[in-house]
């Protein structure tokens, strides 16, 4: 039997809108009406001791390669499980920050998929991509000035 992968996503699109009621103006944000909320599930399989989740400093602000718990991260990063050779699942989340740093920019290949500010995470469901294609850096970085912390996790085969 396969191991299972089950990725959730939804998208909520929402329109800003003002309303002046006895002279007072309300803002607020309502669902697009167009459109609405949408989500669902995708899965697919993936191979045994072949997903890795990788904590650490971003210490890097040129795109790189995570083949490795080492590459862009300050030091080595906190490492559980294995890098699969293929991913299907890479997932980012920008989890704190000292000094100023604004974003933390996941990209594949050469298109960046997501500027992350603090707290924000995504999980990009991808077929069978290469390791070295999922790429990662920081807006700025200064050993013990500007530092982005963030949690990433690969799953495949």
């Amino acid at each position: 039997m396969a191991n299972k992968l089950i990725i959730k996503n939804s998208v909520e699109p929402q329109i800003h809108t003002t309303e002046t009621v006895d002279t007072k103006t309300y803002t607020k944000y309502s669902i697009e009406k167009n459109v609405d909320k949408n989500g669902g599930t995708f899965e697919t399989t993936f191979a045994d001791a072949k997903a890795r989740k990788m904590v650490g400093v971003i210490n890097v602000t040129g795109y790189t390669a995570l083949e490795t718990n080492a590459a862009a991260f300050e030091g080595t990063a906190t490492t559980s499980g294995s890098a699969p050779s293929t991913v299907k699942a890479f997932y980012v989340k920008y989890d704190s920050v000292v000094g100023t740093v604004n974003n933390i920019i996941v990209r594949i290949n050469s298109q960046d998929m997501a500027h992350l500010s603090l707290g924000e995470s995504v999980c990009i469901p991808v077929h069978n991509l290469a390791i070295a294609n999922c790429k990662i850096k920081a807006s700025a970085y200064q050993d013990g000035v500007h530092e982005a912390t963030a949690t990433i996790v690969q799953i495949g085969d």
